[in-house]
């Protein structure tokens, strides 16, 4: 009888027992619920998981495996790897990819970042800020990852496109994308008048790389002529510029579309980056790191 009423409730048959001990015990009263129960104790105490916490934050990158030693290492508590994932997450961690940095990148080029465009601001003027780079993506590019029950398969043209792409990205004002032959000085220059056409008014404090044509005496004499202040990020930095974010949504767009035509990969790449640059969630962390006190000048929609 236990074991067939059990069933019909979808228990097992011992949580049956375990409900008829508790009736002849304590009748009614003993089959409800008690909520005051703490259930089974934590593995890991409280002051355990504060010092996991340190020991976790002095190296900052753990594979969940190595995490998963450490505990064991140092507490002697054992976890499966999906219990250790578990804990970590508890502990404000978060699993994701790890964003490449070149190991020649100076240690203190937030700080000099900061310093470079503190100077720019000396004159007081007002500024629209924008964010200037080059990229070239290509038609086999396959940055994106999904989800399937079998291999997946991208449907495409395997003819190669690739396009030199310029791209101005202005979180308060009017961003700009081109496409040109190459990056020299010249199709430098040329994309600032573009820069300017669209943005006529003020001043322009222009966030760029090193890249040998960005300093190039033309290209700094065009900017003077633009009325542009340009800044360059210290060597090696490119996640310090935010349209480095817009370049890696394009990329995932091209991964998985189908090419027809060379034109047609140009048309995609022009709406996904006008569409990417109207978000001006890409610069916000930045404006308020690099320019606290001037937000609401350099972003008013912010």
């Amino acid at each position: 009888g236990v074991e067939k009423a059990a069933g019909k409730l979808g228990r097992v048959k011992q949580t049956g027992y375990n409900w008829l001990k508790r009736w002849n015990a304590q009748g009614l009263e003993g089959l409800r619920l008690d909520f005051t129960k703490a259930g089974r104790p934590p593995k890991l105490s409280a002051e355990e998981r504060r010092e996991l916490e340190g020991l976790l934050r002095e190296r900052g990158d753990w594979t969940t495996k190595e995490a998963r030693n450490l505990i064991q290492e140092r507490f002697g508590v054992r976890y499966s790897l999906r219990s250790a994932m578990r804990v970590l997450r508890s502990l404000g961690m978060k699993y994701c990819k790890p964003y490449p940095k070149d190991y020649r990148r100076p240690e203190d080029a937030e700080e000099s970042l900061k310093k470079r465009v503190k100077e720019a601001l000396n004159e007081g003027k007002r500024f629209l800020l924008g964010f200037m780079d080059e990229t070239a993506p290509q038609t086999d590019s396959n940055t994106q990852r999904v989800w399937s029950f079998r291999k997946p398969r991208i449907r495409r043209n395997t003819t190669r496109y690739r396009a030199n792409t310029f791209g101005f990205y202005a979180p308060a004002g009017e961003s700009l994308i081109g496409f040109k032959e190459n990056s020299r000085k010249e199709s430098v220059c040329g994309f600032l008048e573009e820069i300017r056409g669209k943005n006529s008014e003020g001043s322009i404090l222009m966030i760029l790389d090193n890249f040998a044509s960005h300093r190039a005496k033309m290209t700094q004499e065009k900017a003077e002529e633009l009325d542009m202040r340009l800044v360059y990020l210290p060597p090696y930095s490119p996640d310090l510029n935010p349209i480095e974010q817009i370049w890696r949504g394009l990329k995932r767009r091209i991964s998985t579309a189908l090419f027809r035509t060379r034109e047609g990969f140009l048309k995609l790449i022009e709406e996904a980056y006008n569409q990417l640059s109207k978000k001006i969630s890409y610069a916000e962390g930045w404006i308020q790191k690099f320019l606290p006190e001037q937000s609401k000048q350099f972003c008013q929609i912010l």
